[in-house]
């Protein structure tokens, strides 16, 4: 589901929406050098984020069966996946063009 960069809309909802509900995320570092992020998205907040990083992690989903082999099994683990969502989300509510 790539998003027209001229839409309001990314992965289906308002980039307003998305905007304001990533307000209330942050990162910090880990002691591996990894991020570790942080959310606590209100009630009313929440729906159309979690909606969006679904449907990004429906894509990479439909994108991985196409990889999947008996040697090499599944490419991704579901944390691994649903991770790489929201990353892609990101990128995608920033991409302004």
């Amino acid at each position: 589901m790539a998003d027209d960069t001229d839409s309001d809309l990314v992965a289906g909802e308002r980039r307003a929406d998305l905007i304001h509900a990533l307000s209330y995320v942050s990162t910090e570092s880990g002691p591996d050098g990894e991020y570790i992020v942080n959310g606590d998205l209100p009630p009313e907040v929440a729906p159309p984020f979690i909606r969006a990083v679904m449907r990004v992690e429906a894509e990479l989903l439909l994108h991985d069966a196409e990889l999947v082999t008996v040697e090499g099994g599944e490419p991704r683990t579901p944390e691994e996946r649903r991770t790489d969502a929201f990353v892609a989300l990101l990128l995608r509510v920033d991409d302004r063009d």
